[in-house]
């Protein structure tokens, strides 16, 4: 969280300091919209994710298309290094009483269910921020100023809100498969234990 911070608070002096010469206005005028703007985005994103927490589990249904992650795209993901970074993002799940920073059960069908279904409502979360981000541009429609502070905070909020995007999606990916792969363990149990109660006892 402290990286993050730090990153959203770079951020913030780099656009003060573009804009002050560009509009010649002082420095801290230009800081203090910044930061306004950084705040509100942060705050637009805290509503996204408590909204999409709302919705029906049918909408986080990790076997929907959307939510499907093809080999191709986990490739992707591991070209970008990801496990190297990946535990440098930030993760709420404080906040939502799931942790999905580590795999508690991994033989639990019910358990990797509840791990997908939250992943799919962080999916869905982020994906929504990201363009839901710039609406903070209405806000101050008439102040020059303002859009020249809050588009690109709307752009940096792009870039924070991918890293956690394609952190649980190519998580989703690896849980899906350890998924097929208990249940396929937990069939050739049943089976196992259907042949053994229907073979024929010694007299």
């Amino acid at each position: 969280m402290i990286l993050y911070l730090s990153i959203i608070g770079v951020c913030v002096l780099i656009i003060s300091g573009i804009v002050t010469p560009i509009y010649n206005v002082n420095f801290f005028y230009a800081l203090g919209f910044a930061a306004l703007a950084a705040v509100l985005v942060i705050i637009v994103d805290a509503l996204v994710a408590t909204v999409c927490r709302l919705l029906p589990k049918k909408w986080a249904n990790h076997e929907k298309k959307i939510y499907t992650v093809s080999a191709r795209e986990k490739k992707f993901y591991e070209r970008l290094k990801i496990r190297k970074w990946k535990d440098a993002v930030p993760e709420i799940g404080q906040f939502t009483g799931f942790r999905k920073n580590k795999i508690v059960d991994p033989k639990s069908v019910e358990y990797l269910d509840r791990f997908l279904l939250e992943i799919c409502y962080g999916e869905l979360g982020h994906t929504f921020s990201v363009p839901l981000g710039f609406l903070i541009l209405l806000l101050f429609p008439i102040t020059k100023i303002w859009f020249a502070v809050a588009i690109p905070v709307g752009i940096v909020n792009i870039f924070m809100n991918l890293p956690s995007l394609f952190i649980l999606r190519y998580n989703s990916y690896k849980l899906g498969v350890l998924r097929k792969s208990v249940l396929k363990k937990q069939q050739r149990a049943k089976k196992s234990e259907a042949l053994e109660e229907a073979a024929p006892t010694e007299a």
